[in-house]
């Protein structure tokens, strides 16, 4: 009997894990196939802002949405679980890259930076806020490269992104407010709890900084 009991165990245990990889298997395949409408989605806006240049920068600004949503779940299909902050950084400053041909540095410092992740409520936010952070940084920084460096350390990550600028006279951050892109969205994407965006003047160039703390990501291990 014990035999028995035992043999019992173990098909049920062949059969729960089954489930679980199956479960797993089709949640990859959805996010899969979101990210295959949502780059259509983009391509189609692209060739309507080619027909419509009047609307361009409105369809331009969407585009860039839509890729940086896309590469949230790009990444889920690879790893089943919460996205790995740097990978997800590094793919949206590769999409903004390629929408406005132009370099950004990217890199990655700190402690065991690879251990911060995202939890699923957070990845569309901070992709949508990397994305628009970049986008401000070419649109403002002239021909000069534009800098992105993701810092982690113990109890906190930061993102930090450089360029050649000049805050105008009495710029107040908490007057972006209310706005559907811009800075405005940035400050309504980000968790107020535990997050972090501030604008300063580093030189010629202006320096922004976003930082994220638990819950808003967490440390693996």
């Amino acid at each position: 009997m014990a035999n028995e009991v035992t043999d019992l165990r173990a098909a049920e245990q062949e059969r729960f894990d089954a489930a679980i990889a199956q479960r797993g298997m089709l949640v990859q395949e959805v996010h899969h196939r979101i990210k295959n409408n949502l780059q259509g989605v983009a391509g189609l806006l692209q060739q309507a802002s080619t027909r419509y240049p009047e609307v361009a920068p409105i369809l331009a600004e969407a585009v860039g949405q839509l890729q940086a949503i896309a590469q949230v779940y790009g990444l889920q299909v690879g790893s089943g679980g919460p996205v790995q902050l740097a990978g997800l950084l590094q793919a949206v400053a590769q999409s903004v890259q390629r929408t406005f041909s132009r370099a950004i540095d990217f890199a990655v410092q700190g402690e065991e930076p690879a251990r911060w992740r995202l939890p699923e409520a957070e990845a569309i936010p901070v992709a949508l806020t990397a994305n628009e952070l970049l986008t401000n940084a070419l649109k403002h920084g002239g021909d000069q490269p534009v800098r992105c460096t993701l810092l982690a350390d113990v109890g906190a990550v930061t993102i930090e992104i450089l360029n050649r600028g000049q805050l105008r006279e009495g710029f107040d951050l908490r007057s972006r407010t209310g706005s559907a892109s811009g800075l405005g969205l940035v400050r309504a994407l980000l968790p107020r709890r535990s997050a972090e965006l501030a604008l300063s003047q580093d030189g010629p160039h202006v320096l922004t900084r976003v930082v994220l703390r638990p819950p808003a990501v967490r440390r693996d291990g």
